[in-house]
């Protein structure tokens, strides 16, 4: 009988332990399951896996699918950039391989290597040279050539681009050479016309031929302003002493000065409101004084030209957190909505306050402001004027 009861508990502990195994072995079961269904879910994958080990397989061959479609996004890249003439390279660190344009391979004596890639190690001289970079930007020579090397670095890769900077400074001289010699081009006949519509000005007396030679004297005035601002172009990079809130104060006043005979002959009202900004006076700003000189001469005299008679011209300065604030305000015509997005275009019909013009004022207002690390801010409505912010930082 104790021997029959001994067997009983026996086979129910059994019973019970195969039971808890049991549960415990659906349990993880289970729990793979939604586990791979997650991750399922999260990688996108349509297909339902029963194990790890398809899911795994699956995973590495998705991976070698997106390598693949890298390599050729930057092979596809770098013919982008062979079209524009830039020397640019990718280095991928774990396939230890470099790709790299046309441009660069001129540069760096490539152009005989057969393909687009070489292994950074078998790079003469300039491979050591790039995995030895301490700095993001170095310049080195190389023959005759300065090179300028900018390194842009990730986690498993790195690109490098290189400038020639002797090539670059000629390509600017080129520029200033061709900008001054259009500006003197155009000076001397203006000069010429200009002499001669202030003698008809003065010795017409008929209403209708004088009103005619006022408006050829006042295109020849736009073009005169227009090849003035010319002659800002190859200069845009060269004034980049910073100058304090003080010397601005004083170049605006000078600027309002130089328009002062055609507010008198408009009676438009200037204001001009600096006391906000006085404790501040002794604080250098971002900007360059030539570009300071921009901002405040476009902004000023397009408020004036292109205000109506009797007008209203506000000039403020005050502070904004970490930057000034330069304000030039009118109650002219306003923008038009669908001009609003033109008028930093350059020599393209732009419209600013109701009047059309086709100069680069505001354009080299917009690259002066983008220089210092500034922004703009345009506010405007149909007949209730025109108000332009420009947020220069401190120094």
């Amino acid at each position: 009988m104790i021997a029959s009861l001994n067997f009983l508990s026996i086979i129910i502990t059994l019973f019970f332990v195969s039971f808890i195994i049991g549960f415990f072995i659906y349990e993880l079961v289970k729990k793979r399951r939604e586990a791979l269904q997650v991750l399922q879910n999260k990688l996108g994958l349509g297909k339902n896996y029963q194990n790890y080990q398809d899911l795994t397989l699956d995973l590495i061959q998705e991976r070698q699918r997106l390598q693949n479609q890298l390599v050729q996004l930057i092979k596809t890249n770098l013919q982008v950039f062979d079209q524009l003439s830039l020397a640019i390279a990718y280095w991928d660190y774990h396939r230890d391989i470099l790709q790299y344009s046309s441009t660069f391979a001129r540069y760096t004596g490539l152009t005989n290597h057969e393909g687009r890639e070489i292994s950074i190690h078998d790079f003469p001289v300039f491979g050591s040279l790039l995995t030895k970079m301490t700095e993001d930007s170095q310049t080195v020579e190389i023959g005759t050539m300065q090179i300028k090397i900018q390194r842009i670095a990730g986690d498993s890769h790195c690109f490098f681009i290189l400038t020639d900077l002797e090539t670059r400074e000629a390509e600017e001289k080129e520029k200033k050479y061709l900008t001054h010699a259009i500006w003197h081009e155009m000076k001397t006949p203006l000069t010429v016309l200009k002499g001669y519509t202030q003698l008809l000005l003065e010795e017409i007396q008929e209403p209708e031929l004088l009103k005619i030679c006022q408006k050829i004297d006042f295109q020849i005035e736009r073009l005169e302003k227009t090849t003035a601002q010319l002659r800002h172009l190859p200069r845009l990079n060269e004034t980049n002493i910073p100058i304090k809130i003080q010397d601005f104060m004083d170049m605006i006043q000078q600027v309002l000065r130089s328009w002062q005979a055609e507010v008198e002959d408009r009676k438009i009202k200037i204001q001009t409101k600096f006391e906000d900004i006085e404790e501040y006076r002794n604080r250098e700003l971002s900007f360059s004084q030539g570009d300071l000189y921009i901002v405040a001469s476009n902004l000023i005299s397009n408020a004036i030209r292109f205000n109506r008679p009797h007008g209203f011209v506000s000039v403020l300065l005050h502070v904004q957190h970490e930057s000034m604030v330069f304000e030039v305000a009118d109650n002219g015509p306003g923008i038009p909505e669908e001009m609003k997005d033109l008028i930093f275009k350059p020599l393209g019909y732009s419209s600013y306050n109701g009047g059309k013009s086709q100069g680069i004022g505001l354009y080299l207002v917009k690259e002066a402001v983008r220089r210092g690390g500034g922004r703009i801010a345009v506010q405007s409505e149909s007949d209730r004027g025109t108000t332009i912010r420009i947020f220069i930082p401190f120094r």
